[in-house]
């Protein structure tokens, strides 16, 4: 095999109450190309989304993920090209760099003829990227509920009703994700129970595409107030959205990005979120996607 394509889609993790649990795949994808070559190089191209932030060199996420693949099976061959054409925006909590380990993994799997199964990919990407929820979604799209286990990650894809969404991604250079350091050790019980209550809901939400049950479920006590209040204008963009139509906003993964559920009225949702975001003087772009359900998608060339 010369050429592999490997197609993944943008995750939105936590879905709310989720945290560190839920991902939902959603149909913006990057697509990570691998080539052998007959010298002994290890190029890296990158275009599109992240272009000036990623690596070109054995640190980008997809030839790091490829390389340790080949390290895995003690079969590394000579020289590889890893091409990233990139749609998902980077550093938007749309899960970018775990969609390029992803498709280096799938990439570098497939060029030697699939020798891991689905699980010890899925296993692999979790040691590389620590992030359970995206990497389940990703691979096989849907929304994806995984936790930590004694022998490693439990995880299931759950199957949901087609959903479009908006999401909504401000330009904030100065931004910086409120990771797990920045958000407190210890909760209370009520807040603890709401948010296993709520994510119980929210899953229930989407697997039947019942609107109004999401509208009270998508309720986080665990991360989002913390993050939130990092993004200008997220108060006036949510209330824009709801104004438009939308039944629930929230925030994709650490954010800055805005996902936006809606039944319809996706054109105008995109537009009240932009002009709120105007109004306090940022910049944004936005999208309607559906859900994907397809997740991973291999194309190979002999």
């Amino acid at each position: 095999m010369y050429k592999v394509n490997v197609s993944v889609p943008a995750v939105s993790t936590n879905v709310g109450p989720g945290f560190d649990v839920l991902g939902l795949a959603l149909n913006l994808r990057n697509v990570i190309e691998l080539s052998l070559r007959a010298d002994d190089r290890l190029d890296v191209h990158v275009e599109g989304e992240g272009q000036e932030a990623l690596a070109l060199d054995v640190t980008n996420p997809a030839m790091r993920a490829a390389v340790r693949l080949f390290q895995e099976l003690e079969q590394a061959p000579a020289g590889l090209n890893v091409r990233c054409a990139n749609r998902i925006p980077y550093g938007a909590g749309l899960s970018a760099r775990v969609s390029l380990a992803v498709g280096g993994l799938v990439g570098a799997n497939n060029l030697l003829g699939g020798p891991l199964s689905h699980d010890a990919l899925v296993r692999m990407a979790v040691e590389l990227t620590g992030d359970g929820p995206a990497v389940v979604a990703a691979i096989s799209g849907g929304l994806s509920a995984c936790s930590a286990g004694a022998e490693g990650p439990i995880y299931r894809t759950v199957p949901i009703r087609p959903l479009r969404a908006v999401i909504a991604v401000p330009r904030l250079p100065d931004f910086q994700p409120r990771l797990r350091a920045d958000l407190p050790a210890r909760v209370t019980m009520s807040d603890a129970t709401h948010n296993i209550g709520h994510a119980a809901l929210v899953i229930e939400a989407l697997r039947l595409g019942d609107f109004k049950l999401l509208r009270e479920a998508l309720s986080d006590r665990l991360h989002e107030p913390y993050r939130r209040q990092h993004i200008p204008a997220y108060n006036a963009v949510v209330a824009a959205a709801e104004d438009a139509g939308a039944v629930a906003v929230t925030l994709c993964g650490p954010g800055p990005a805005l996902l936006a559920f809606a039944p319809y009225n996706h054109e105008s949702i995109e537009g009240a979120m932009q002009r709120a975001f105007r109004a306090a003087g940022i910049e944004a772009r936005t999208w309607s996607l559906g859900s994907d359900q397809q997740g991973v998608v291999i194309s190979v060339v002999q």
